[in-house]
This record gives structure tokens, sequence and C-alpha cells, in this order.
């Protein structure tokens, strides 16, 4: 039986649309969470068509073994942050919660409070709808695409409609927001998509994640100081100035009742 009071939370990074940056900021996100704000967890890849996440890491990892001045960095890095770099897994969307579980189990010593799964971008209906009833909270960007909106919307009224009917469902909530904002223009489709979300009683945060080409920035092109995208260190503060990357985090934070290290008397 599993213990509801000491189990961590399972967060899914989800979308029914390709291209709207689920992995991005899933892998931006996690970094945050864990080497900033102190929050213990580990990541499931379930896109098994891309492994976005996991291939992610075996790029660092290869590019730090090949530099010696890479190298010597991130162990200044690690040994002062006290801790090592968080697991990726992968998995099948259909086993990832067993495989999560075994992980949690074999690793006795490690007290999760967060499990964050990458959603396979392009899953079969019934297969995401499985995977997406077993989280506690699923995260799903939307972006100023009709198209694109029509599909994530019925998504998201799916699941809140199954998740309140089926009484087993481990589902909380389904949680939108704006993703690639352009600050540029003033969008009418966000507007009217908002009220309409607003209409259909969905949950959406507040604020924007705006569109810049810096989270695509990778250790292996922009170094230490310029990554932004990494499974290793979250992006500088400087860099996330006006992306709205951390009023989302915040957000995540405060939703998801997460205990950061200042919480926790570790910092």
């Amino acid at each position: 039986m599993e213990n509801k009071e000491q189990r961590p939370l399972f967060l899914g990074f989800s979308s029914q649309k390709g291209g709207v940056g689920k992995s991005t900021l899933a892998e931006i996100v996690s970094s945050i969470l864990y080497y900033e704000q102190g929050i213990n967890l580990f990541v499931m890849d379930c896109d098994l068509s891309q492994d976005s996440f996991y291939k992610l890491r075996e790029r660092e990892k290869s590019i730090v073994q090949e530099s010696e001045e890479l190298s010597k960095s991130m162990q200044e890095y690690f040994h002062h942050l006290g801790k090592k770099a968080y697991r990726i897994y992968k998995s099948a969307p259909k086993e990832a919660v067993r495989t999560a579980r075994s992980k949690i189990d074999g690793i006795s010593n490690e007290k999760y409070q967060l499990v964050i799964f990458d959603f396979p971008g392009h899953a079969g209906t019934t297969e995401l709808m499985e995977l997406s009833l077993q989280m506690d909270y699923i995260l799903s960007p939307i972006e100023a695409d009709i198209q694109s909106l029509v599909s994530c919307l019925a998504y998201a009224k799916t699941i809140t409609e199954i998740g309140v009917s089926m009484s087993d469902s481990r589902i909380k909530d389904i949680i939108l927001f704006w993703n690639k904002v352009d600050r540029r223009v003033r969008n009418i489709i966000i507007d009217e998509y908002t009220k309409l979300i607003h209409e259909y009683e969905l949950t959406l945060l507040p604020g924007y994640v705006y569109a810049t080409h810096r989270f695509s920035h990778e250790l292996s092109t922009y170094g230490l100081r310029g990554v932004f995208r990494s499974t290793y260190q979250p992006p500088a503060r400087g860099l996330r100035m006006g992306t709205g990357l951390d009023e989302l985090v915040n957000e995540i934070i405060q939703r998801l009742k997460l205990k950061t290290k200042t919480e926790n008397g570790n910092d």
C-alpha cells in the first residue's frame, strides 16, 4: 500500500500538440527546482520517440568528459552544491509510474518531494489519458495558435472531467499556462482564449512565459556562463530576467506546496 503522506508528488509536463516547448520547459524548471530551490526530485523521460530530456543529459555528460576545463568546473560546482546531479530515467509511458515507484522504493536513503514526468509528444489518446490520470498535477503549456488550442483545451477538459468522476483517480488539477508569448504584439487570440478557459473553469496561471532564443542555448555552444537549457544547472538569474520563468516556478512551488531549501532549514 502506497503511503500517501510520504510519497513524492507526480508532476507531468504534457501537451496534446508537439512544438509548444513542453520538454524544454520541463528541463529548465526541473533544474531550477532542484539546484536552486533545493527540492529533491528525479525525472522520468516517457517520450521514447525523442528522449529529449535523457539525450540532453547524455550530450552534456559527453561534453564535460571531453573538456578538462569543463570537467574541473563541474566538479567544483557540485562540490559547492553538496549533491550530485538529479537522476533521469527512460521509460515507456505504460511503465512510467511503475518504474518511478520502483526507483523511489529502491533508493531508500533518498527522500523525494517530486517526480517530474516528461510526457510523450505524440502519444495515442488512451496511452496519454492513462498516464495523465496517474499524475497528481499536470502542467500543460499552450500557445496562441487556434488549431493547437482547440486540441489542448479538449485534452484539459477531458482530464478534468474524468478525474473528478473517478474516485480512484490521482489527478488533482491540470494547470495551463501561456508559453512562447511574443511581448512585442497584443495577441487577440490570447485575450479571447483566456476568457474561454475561465468559462470552462480550467486552471490558468497568471502571467506568460515569453518567447526568446535563449531557451535553446545548450552547454555545447554557450559554455557554463551562457547555458540556459541544461540538466546540470539552472539558467543564471540574469539570463532569466523578463522570461516569466521565475514567476512560473514560484506558482508551481505555491500550488504544489513544495518545501524549498529555506523552508527545510538547509539554506
